[in-house]
């Protein structure tokens, strides 16, 4: 089986909800330095018990207008 050059193989995973990654030597016919895995982590939207400070200030001073409501 052919191979290649020395280089780093990086796996990344998600653990506990938080991307980990892990660096293994490598010698596939690649050949560079390459990842595999997730490379990131997708969360979910907010709630509206979680939206960010000064929401109902915003949406107060714009006339309670639809499309500034960040709350």
């Amino acid at each position: 089986m052919p191979t290649g050059r020395l280089h780093d193989r990086a796996v990344n995973s998600i653990v506990n909800g938080e991307l980990t990654q892990e660096i293994f030597p490598c010698r596939c016919v690649i050949g560079e330095d390459h990842i595999e895995g997730p490379d990131s982590v997708d969360h979910e939207e907010e709630s509206e018990d979680n939206s960010f400070a000064g929401a109902e200030e915003i949406w107060l001073s714009s006339g309670m207008d639809e499309d500034y409501d960040f709350r």
